[in-house]
């Protein structure tokens, strides 16, 4: 075969084999992304009450890692799964201290992140529709039995995460907008009180 042939031939092979490494790297980014809804499945293949306690603290892990990977939109995706919830009620108290410790600073910082991304008004509606369910929660119970399974501890680690991740993360427009929210939650602790 000609040089000039087989110059072809390979550059032709080098093509093809860059183009099937592109596909096989998308294949596997899109394959390694995750979903709230391959979150969900990974709760549902082995759920914590038949598990022994090692088992269910690796799971506990294994389920913090994944929600921390999650986009901002996506959390808020997992977070309406009812799915989570009863999950979240099978922990114990410790089992729920220790996925919050895991999942809460990343969490409040990709929150902070996207509102201060948000244009002004999409801000603004996120607010106004989280202080609307604040609100239906607070008067439907809701709120009283998440808490209970919470117990105190933890729900001042959650408030002190949130708190610092509003004060050090949020840019002024964004905590002037979130105002609504804070004050609604102030509001329901009071209650609560």
């Amino acid at each position: 075969m000609s040089t000039r042939r087989q110059l072809w031939l390979w550059t032709i092979l080098g093509v093809a084999a860059a183009w099937i490494a592109a596909v096989a790297g998308i294949m596997i980014f899109r394959g390694q992304r995750v979903t709230a809804e391959k979150v969900v499945g990974y709760l549902e293949e082995k759920p914590l009450r038949s598990l022994s306690v090692e088992e269910r603290a690796r799971r506990i892990e294994g389920l913090a890692a994944r929600v921390n990977r999650l986009s901002f939109d996506e959390r808020q995706k997992f977070r309406l799964e009812k799915r989570i919830r009863r999950t979240f009620l099978e922990m114990t108290d410790a089992e729920r201290a220790r996925y919050l410790d895991l999942t809460l600073p990343r969490g409040m910082r990709n929150m902070m992140d996207a509102f201060n991304q948000m244009p002004p008004h999409k801000r603004k509606q996120v607010v106004n529709r989280a202080v609307i369910e604040l609100s239906r929660a607070s008067e439907q119970g809701d709120r009283v039995e998440m808490e209970k399974a919470l117990g105190d501890e933890n729900l001042k680690k959650i408030a002190a995460e949130g708190m610092k991740a509003f004060l050090s993360e949020a840019n002024s427009q964004t905590k002037l907008d979130l105002q609504p929210l804070i004050e609604q939650v102030q509001n329901i602790l009071q209650m609560g009180r």
